[in-house]
């Protein structure tokens, strides 16, 4: 069975969240789409972690976002969310071998990013844009922002784990 190297998980975080916080504003695309690519950190973290350490990082992970964006508790709750939904969500859409724990789109391929990420990337959107503006109609109003912060969101992230990821190699 495969071990999780906790190191290499701190890098991550590292690199993901506190790089993400001065960047926050500044991945704007058209003043509509926004890049939040720090969910790439929750979305390929380890599978079989315990349920209390998945919401906990997903917890910090958006407590960290929220102290340096003037948005209390906004991104925790929704970064909790997703962790708490993942695991469930994976295990409905992709068939996985159990010894597997890292996650990347090396593991996941293409079906896998868009059965799995995908969908991840647009609840946390949704969400984030929803509560944001404060309004359950506002939804329609906003449809676009999500749309375009999904897309452009999955991008970046994918680029990010693309260059951070070791490629399996054939024997």
């Amino acid at each position: 069975m495969n071990r999780v190297s906790w190191k290499l998980l701190m890098f991550y975080f590292v690199g993901y969240v506190i790089l993400q916080i001065p960047l926050l504003y500044k991945f704007v695309l058209f003043n509509v789409a926004f890049s939040f690519f720090y969910l790439g950190f929750l979305v390929f973290f380890p599978l079989g972690q315990n349920p209390i350490l998945r919401l906990m990082t997903g917890f910090l992970t958006g407590l960290f976002i929220d102290l340096f964006s003037n948005t209390p508790g906004l991104h925790a709750s929704v970064c909790t969310f997703i962790m708490f939904f993942r695991d469930t969500w994976l295990r409905l859409i992709l068939e996985f071998e159990e010894g597997v724990l890292d996650m990347n789109i090396y593991v996941l391929k293409v079906k896998g990013v868009f059965l799995y990420a995908l969908p991840l990337i647009f609840i946390h959107h949704l969400m984030i844009f929803w509560i944001n503006h404060g309004s359950g109609m506002g939804v329609f109003l906003i449809f676009d922002r999500i749309l375009a912060s999904t897309i452009f969101s999955l991008t970046s992230i994918l680029l990010i784990n693309m260059v951070i990821s070791i490629k399996p190699s054939r024997i």
